[in-house]
């Protein structure tokens, strides 16, 4: 699959156009989402998970956008583990 396929099924999957090349850039090296290190990253995970999980098929888990969003909420729910949320804005 080439860049421009994947950005299109990230595009397609809800994640903003602002935050394309930055998740595509961590995919490329890494193979999945990047460490949560703030609050704010935190907060902004939540906002591109729910964008990106509600456009992906229920049976897709083999993508290259779904191993992401799957890789996402692994780190979503390392940094709830490790962190106490404020309720109201879960």
């Amino acid at each position: 699959m080439n860049d421009r396929e994947l950005r299109d099924q990230f595009l397609a999957a809800g994640v903003p156009e602002a935050q394309v090349d930055a998740v595509l850039g961590y995919f490329d090296l890494y193979g999945g989402a990047a460490e949560i290190t703030s609050e704010a990253e935190y907060w902004n995970g939540i906002a591109l998970y729910a964008a990106s999980d509600a456009h992906l098929a229920p049976d897709d888990v083999h993508s290259a956008v779904a191993r992401y969003v799957i890789h996402l909420g692994t780190r979503l729910a390392e940094w709830d583990g490790k962190h106490t949320v404020p309720k109201e804005r879960r």
